[in-house]
């Protein structure tokens, strides 16, 4: 009964994972915690005594990973996100232990919750595809990851038809989920499942083959021929469309990802640091009307972001860990089970897939792996626990009811509490909300950077007791996260605030502007920072330092407008009526460039450097009439 619970806690893990945004969101995320928490404290504590175990070498090896992940995070400049990461790579072990409790449990139980799932999430996205959305991925938000959730679901069930003992209405059960997995991976389009179905297949057959008689093996040849049409159907009918220009920029992405593990061979990145660092990683695309709009923050792909955020040492244990676990399934392929035979070839699918995606970014992908992957590495007991065994049990069970029990609880009330709260000036409810929410997690940088634009507000009616906490709040933020641009540039709107209302100092606009300067070194590629530096000069009576800001803005986006109408503006500040030919020349240049009548802006980004205001050209043009310019 004990093997059968573990089985249970493992299928109800799966399919919590599968539900908001993939296993991603801030409910699914606390109930699939909690349910490991409470699983791992009940069978290391109470129920230790299992017939089955984690086979070692797989698991040191994973262990060694895990082991130097940690000592990145130790030394991340962003905790907290470091923290995150080790919390799903903990998730992801306790799970497969968990699988690994029961094998012939779980071999009865995964396949049949797996087809009402599967069957779920494809009907789901057809439904959708069929509702108008262009990018259907029922739970998931991504149809990259919807696709690959589903191959391997469907590859685990085709390896589920061929056990010996199905009656043929079981086995048209299961050809039914597999039918609907696919149609999901059909209207996905995508191109990582596709090559991950083709992966799984050849090792479905390859595992399976030898074993079959001669006409289960022509059915499990045409299975497998039309798994692989329907996926490359699938992508095919998507590259008929022509509204994706950036459909093969992803080697680009990989190429500019291996410079953050060049940069950084040991520790890598980081745990979580590498969506900060990956502003300043970014490549242009000469091609497009902004070279930087189109960003990443991901390398998009598994294998890189093992040394890419961890580091070359790490990310070597974690291919010793998959090198050891394919030796030694190789060296028993001919005990495998039919489930068993088709989580294999499930596994074999999500790693040919994450070679090119990046799938570990979804619990509902890395928990299924950690299900399929105990299941397969499970191995009998050759000796009972001894009691220090037990004492390190105790241990590591207080571990991760502290992680993934309270860690995760206090973590979603601060969500909950502050998720919600407008930006800007709050109310008292609001207000005492966002206390609570730091309360909860004073480690979440966004929370400090949301107390602080509370205090500056409007910019109009505050006082010098509200500039004081403001800066403090904004201040405490970068200290929270000192490599991400987005809280340095906060900190300089507060400066900047300041220095434009209740203190006019020179030394107010020198900090905001320093501090600008910190948050362009943070995201050279991001031209709305000095554009925005430039504004604040040039209201601040600096128009030699608004000039030298807004060409910062033009060398990085070149065919950008609103950058040349404050450079105008600060040459004629600065020159006057000597200034008067090149202003008028750059205000041309800016309607040239600007959207053209029914072109919709495709970002903020697009927004903040093509937009033209009309107010800022009627003014630039009041300014240049009485220097003679032509108008």
């Amino acid at each position: 009964m004990r093997g059968w619970a573990r089985a249970f806690v493992v299928v109800a893990v799966i399919a919590v994972a599968t539900l908001g945004e993939g296993g991603a969101s801030a409910s699914s995320l606390l109930v699939s915690h909690l349910l490991l928490a409470t699983a791992f404290a009940a069978f290391a504590i109470f129920f230790p005594d299992l017939a089955f175990a984690p086979s070692r070498g797989p698991s040191w090896a994973w262990l060694c990973f895990a082991a130097l992940a940690g000592a990145g995070a130790v030394v991340a400049p962003y905790a907290y996100a470091a923290w995150l990461v080790l919390i799903e790579i903990l998730a992801f072990g306790t799970l497969f232990w968990l699988a690994c409790g029961d094998p012939p449990a779980l071999n009865r139980i995964l396949p049949p919750a797996v087809a009402v799932l599967a069957s779920a999430h494809g009907l789901a996205a057809v439904v959708q595809k069929f509702s108008g959305s262009p990018r259907p991925a029922s739970t998931f938000l991504n149809p990259n990851h919807l696709g690959a959730w589903l191959a391997a679901a469907a590859l685990l069930l085709a390896g589920t038809m061929l056990a010996r003992g199905n009656s043929v209405r079981v086995r048209w059960l299961y050809g039914a989920a597999v039918v609907f997995a696919l149609s999901g991976i059909f209207v996905t389009g995508s191109r990582g499942a596709a090559l991950g179905l083709l992966a799984g297949a050849v090792a479905l057959v390859a595992v399976t083959f030898r074993g079959l008689s001669a006409r289960a093996r022509r059915g499990m040849l045409a299975a497998a021929f039309v798994i692989v049409l329907g996926a490359g159907a699938g992508v095919a009918v998507r590259f008929r469309r022509d509204d994706d220009p950036y459909r093969f920029h992803r080697t680009r992405i990989w190429a500019a990802s291996f410079r953050a593990a060049v940069s950084s061979p040991l520790l890598g990145s980081g745990p979580g640091q590498f969506a900060a660092g990956a502003r300043n990683l970014n490549f242009p695309l000469d091609d497009a009307p902004l070279r930087f709009e189109r960003g990443f923050r991901t390398p998009h792909s598994d294998v890189l972001r093992a040394i890419c955020e961890f580091g070359f040492p790490a990310g070597l244990a974690a291919f010793a860990a998959v090198a050891l676990a394919v030796r030694e399934l190789f060296r028993r392929r001919s005990e495998l089970t039919a489930v068993e035979g088709g989580a294999l070839a499930a596994l074999v699918c999500l790693a040919a897939q994450a070679c090119v995606d990046d799938l570990s970014t979804r619990p509902a992908i890395t928990m299924t792996g950690a299900a399929f992957a105990g299941l397969l590495l499970a191995r009998p007991r050759v000796v009972p626990a001894r009691p220090v065994t037990r004492v390190a049990a105790v241990a590591v069970a207080v571990l991760v009811v502290f992680a993934l029990g309270m860690g995760e609880a206090a973590g979603f009330l601060a969500w909950n509490a502050a998720h919600d709260l407008p930006r800007g000036r709050l109310d008292a409810r609001q207000l005492d909300s966002l206390h609570r929410s730091l309360a909860w997690n004073p480690l979440q940088p966004d929370a400090w950077a949301r107390l602080a634009e509370h205090f500056v507000g409007d910019g109009r009616s505050w006082r010098l007791s509200d500039y004081a906490a403001a800066r403090e709040a904004s201040e405490h933020a970068v200290r929270l996260q000192p490599a991400d641009a987005f809280y340095a540039r906060a900190a300089a709107r507060v400066e900047a605030t300041a220095c434009l209302s209740i203190l006019p100092f020179q030394a107010t606009r020198e900090r905001a502007a320093k501090l600008y300067d910190d948050a362009r070194r943070l995201a050279y590629t991001d031209a709305t920072i000095p554009l925005e530096a430039a504004k604040f000069l040039l209201q601040a009576g600096d128009p030699a330092g608004a000039r030298r800001a807004a060409r910062q803005s033009l060398e990085i986006e070149p065919r950008s407008a609103t950058p040349r109408l404050w450079l105008a503006q600060a040459i004629l500040r600065q020159e006057g009526p000597g200034g008067a030919v090149e202003a008028q020349r750059l205000l041309e240049e800016a309607i040239t460039l600007a959207p053209r009548t029914g072109e919709v802006p495709k970002s903020s980004y697009d927004v903040a450097l093509r937009g033209v205001d009309p107010k800022l050209v009627l003014a630039l043009r009041r300014d240049l009439a009485p220097q003679g310019a032509p108008q």
